[in-house]
């Protein structure tokens, strides 16, 4: 599992403090199948990737998913 917020700006001098303290989340998991075979099932959670930029009201979110196949030679 993986964690990950982007960089923002705490306060402003002037204006309001930004609310863009958004989180990234990803979790995974790699299965090896044979000796030359691996399988990675991933998923990542985006709360709010607009920050302050979502509409009012709104819950904007995106949720992915990712299956992955590798083949060594």
């Amino acid at each position: 599992m993986a964690v990950g917020q982007p960089v923002f700006a705490s306060g402003l001098r002037g204006v309001d403090t930004p609310a863009d303290g958004q989180f990234i989340w990803e979790w995974w998991h790699q299965f090896q199948v044979t000796d030359n075979i691996r399988i990675t099932q991933a998923l990542f959670y985006l709360p709010r990737p607009m920050g302050e930029l979502t509409p009012g009201g709104s819950s904007f979110l995106q949720l992915g998913g990712l299956i992955k196949t590798t083949f060594v030679f």
